[in-house]
């Protein structure tokens, strides 16, 4: 970026969506985000839009004829030996024979893109572990800072343009300390953070009820993962994994139980 394009916020946010920044550069427009509630809300937007776009607007794949010929062309047997062409036969020029590979790259490039991008979903847990080591870096790990479920659930809401579950486990140890916005595969999404002792656990959620459940350790986290009939989670946190797990049923207890309620 430009000396001339820091202090543009619509190429700041672009340049943040397409993970252009280092990670001061993140540092320091997740700050500008937490203090300007407009700025956060065309952060989203950007990401919502692009979501959509990559969805309903997916990239053109080759002709069907042309992939055909390509395809024959690559099928054909070897052609025998013919006699060398006379000196004054005129060779193909050089451009021609550019534009033909030119062609044929376009085309096996094009449904190689496609091929690429529907066997290399978005690693989800690779990102909400770089959003947990992130926010622990910039000391802003909230965007807003309340213990108040009923404060954090309506403020998500009216970023993520979904709703979002947010329990209260004060009773079983682990403190509500606010919740934040990420960005998950150029998606919006809410994510919460509770604390226990001096550990944090950050709870990252999407509409998506078929997610993947399990444990794994990512960078030295561990990460819990599972679904219910509105949302996939996953949880991060330096705790130990049983302690972890603990917060897990308790969060997944608090939200079948506010399921049934309504």
């Amino acid at each position: 970026m430009t000396p001339d394009s820091i202090d543009d916020p619509d190429l700041l946010l672009n340049a943040a969506l397409d993970g252009e920044l280092d990670a001061a550069g993140m540092m320091g427009i997740e700050r500008r985000l937490a203090a300007d509630p407009e700025l956060a809300a065309r952060y989203a937007r950007l990401g919502a839009l692009r979501a959509a776009i990559r969805q309903h607007a997916p990239r053109e794949a080759a002709p069907e004829a042309l992939r055909a010929r390509i395809a024959a062309m690559a099928q054909t047997p070897p052609i025998a030996a013919t006699p060398q062409r006379a000196p004054s036969a005129r060779p193909t020029p050089w451009y021609q024979a550019l534009a033909a590979t030119l062609a044929i790259g376009l085309a096996f490039g094009a449904g190689a893109d496609r091929l690429l991008v529907a066997q290399q979903p978005i690693d989800t847990t690779n990102a909400v572990v770089a959003s947990y080591m992130r926010s622990r870096l910039s000391g802003q790990p909230v965007d807003v800072a309340t213990n108040d479920r009923h404060n954090v659930k309506p403020w998500l809401a009216g970023k993520i343009g979904g709703g979002a579950t947010v329990v209260d486990l004060s009773k079983d140890g682990f403190a509500l300390v606010g919740g934040r916005v990420d960005v998950v595969d150029a998606t919006p999404v809410a994510t919460l953070v509770y604390q226990i002792r001096e550990h944090f656990i950050d709870v990252t959620q999407w509409p998506n009820p078929n997610g993947a459940a399990g444990r794994e350790r990512r960078d030295g986290f561990t990460v819990l993962r599972w679904s219910d009939p509105a949302h996939s989670y996953a949880a991060v946190s330096d705790l130990p994994a049983a302690e972890l797990e603990a917060f897990a049923a308790a969060f997944q207890k608090a939200a079948a139980g506010e399921s049934e309620a309504k």
